[in-house]
């Protein structure tokens, strides 16, 4: 069991889980507004982002078995511990719940449209693993903004579907701060997945995959990450002059726990030259991505 739950990046998984419940049980119920979902049902919705998730790093893993025994030999759980036949079984049932799910809430809303999200999201999840990921910076901005997206599922099954004329200005207010936190996670997976990238170059080479650090180089990669780290931080203070300058605390807790850790890893990013530098700095990234998490949390309790 420990090596599936491996597969499908249980931490990061809790971590999707972690960001969809702080959204609903933080913000949006702070906010008094009419939501389209009940409790369970918005539990439904978790499980679809989640399976569909999951099938995503399963499929990664199937097409990346070779290059990962350079990269990541410790980390191959797909014809080692885990049959391909098994793994590809597991791919199809994860993403059989997560656009049956999709379909299902999408009716229950009154918005059927709306479930094409899930169908769009696995499609890429596949095409990415299947090619998409060779593209420098393509593939990448593919998957932040796959990431991102679980952001704005919420939005999008949550409140588009109970947007009226009486409640249309409130509703568009909390729906552009759902936006605002899903570009903020955007910048901060495309730095991570650059990152990754430079960690990765000696496998990537070896099989001749095309990424940014293997194409551009080290250097160049260093910089795009450096760039983007750097729009995090002005997006950060763009939302913070827009949203909150009236809570003090809040903006503390922006500076001390969101950018003053970026302009950290920026540093780190500039002198960082083993793959263990660049294996820290990722983790540092995720660090980042909980904080701004919880940051919506700090806006409730504290900014109140």
């Amino acid at each position: 069991m420990k090596y599936y739950l491996k597969l499908i990046r249980i931490e990061n998984l809790l971590l999707i889980a972690l960001m969809q419940l702080v959204i609903k049980y933080t913000f949006l119920n702070q906010a008094d507004i009419l939501q389209a979902l009940s409790d369970w049902k918005y539990f439904l919705l978790i499980i679809a982002t989640l399976s569909i998730a999951a099938g995503g790093y399963i499929i990664n893993d199937i097409y990346d078995v070779d290059v990962d025994n350079i990269n990541k030999p410790n980390k191959v759980y797909v014809g080692t511990h885990i049959s391909e036949k098994n793994a590809y079984n597991l791919y199809f049932a994860l993403n059989v719940i997560g656009v049956g799910l999709g379909f299902y809430l999408s009716r229950t809303v009154n918005k059927p449209a709306i479930a094409a999200v899930f169908v769009i999201c696995s499609a890429l999840l596949y095409v990415y693993s299947n090619g998409l990921k060779q593209i420098p910076l393509v593939g990448n901005a593919v998957i932040a903004f796959l990431a991102a997206s679980s952001i704005l599922v919420v939005g999008l099954f949550t409140i588009f579907p109970f947007i009226f004329d009486f409640n249309r200005n409130e509703m568009f207010s909390i729906l552009s701060v759902i936006i605002d936190y899903a570009v903020l996670a955007f910048l901060l997976h495309f730095a991570r997945e650059i990152i990754k990238t430079i960690e990765d170059i000696e496998g990537d080479k070896a099989f001749e995959i095309t990424t940014v650090a293997s194409y551009f180089g080290i250097l160049v990669s260093k910089i795009i990450t450096i760039f983007t780290l750097l729009g995090f931080i002005g997006y950060a203070c763009y939302f913070i002059y827009n949203n909150i300058m009236h809570m003090p605390y809040v903006i503390g807790y922006f500076v001390i726990l969101m950018i003053l850790p970026t302009l950290f890893v920026i540093f780190k990013t500039i002198t960082a030259k083993e793959k263990a530098d660049f294996s820290l700095i990722s983790k540092l990234i995720k660090i980042i991505m909980l904080t701004t998490i919880f940051s919506l949390t700090a806006i409730v309790l504290i900014g109140n």
